[in-house]
């Protein structure tokens, strides 16, 4: 009867399959270790009573069906916010008791979260059944998969800050050189867009300027020629382009609506139709110190 009371027949071939599963991703697991450090022996012991502590406290969760909410939804969502808590507090506190971790051991850590939520999955269920036999254990069980997500949300935002900072060049107006005139085959194809900058770096106001963009023209080609022409017209109120005798950079990007996610940068290399600007687009023009 006790058996009985910890087992059920439809829960036999789950138990055997997490068994099978936990068998062997525990071979597994010592292969990668081996192959990451060399040894597998001096981190039996430590990683052996690491499972077995979080073992005892997904059993622990278990028993937490004995709080009175008011659906078995609730109940379920309590326990993945309880893993998902479980998960971030392994994230931390692997560096400190499991010495395998560190560099290059992704898949060592991986396999051995997914080991965890086997053999908690299994201690969870049984202490489940202590206090509710309703037949449901199985499906509360699944909240154990959130465990793992603490585990890939560390390892993205890693991903993420390893990706080295793009590097924009940035566009200089050429004091001591004179630009051509642009062919007039450049000269077709208008779009109105507006640039947006400070006339001057001591402006704290950007103004908002109306152009008009042939579609084959160099982006920086253009802009070179904007100044050029708004300053011979406006000698008084003139746009500058250099401090201390030395030319300003200059990037360039699209003015960002509201649903804008990432950034587009203009490449003053590349014609108005290679970077993709519209009709009616902002240019935003930074001027870098």
């Amino acid at each position: 009867m006790k058996m009985e009371r910890w087992f059920s027949p439809e829960m036999s071939p789950s138990f055997l399959l997490l068994g099978l599963g936990f068998l062997s991703l525990s071979a597994i697991f010592t292969l990668v270790i081996g192959k990451v450090r060399g040894a597998v022996k001096p981190y039996i012991k430590s990683s052996i009573v690491y499972l077995l502590v979080c073992c005892a406290l997904f059993a622990l969760t278990g028993l937490a069906i004995v709080i009175p909410f008011t659906s078995y939804l609730q109940h379920f969502i309590f326990f993945q916010v309880v893993f998902i808590a479980m998960g971030t507090a392994h994230m931390f506190l692997q560096h400190r008791f499991l010495k395998w971790v560190g560099d290059g051991s992704f898949w060592a850590e991986l396999i051995f979260v997914v080991v965890l939520m086997l053999t908690g999955a299994m201690c969870f269920v049984m202490t489940y059944r202590i206090t509710n036999r309703e037949g449901i254990e199985l499906i509360m069980a699944t909240s154990v998969t959130a465990f793992i997500i603490p585990f890939f949300v560390a390892y993205t935002y890693r991903a993420a800050v390893g990706i080295p900072a793009k590097v924009f060049r940035q566009w200089y107006y050429p004091v001591n050189a004179h630009i051509q005139d642009p062919d007039e085959s450049k000269l077709k194809n208008l779009l109105v867009i507006s640039f947006e900058f400070q006339k001057k770096e001591s402006d704290k106001y950007f103004t908002n300027f109306r152009a008009k963009a042939p579609a084959d023209m160099e982006f920086g080609q253009l802009f070179y020629y904007f100044i050029n022409d708004y300053n011979e017209r406006h000698p008084g109120g003139s746009i500058h382009y250099s401090s201390e005798g030395a030319p300003n950079g200059w990037i360039f990007f699209k003015k960002p609506k509201w649903y804008t996610i990432v950034t587009q940068y203009v490449d003053t290399d590349r014609t108005i139709f290679l970077n993709n600007i519209k009709e009616n687009d902002v240019i935003i023009c930074s001027r870098i110190s």
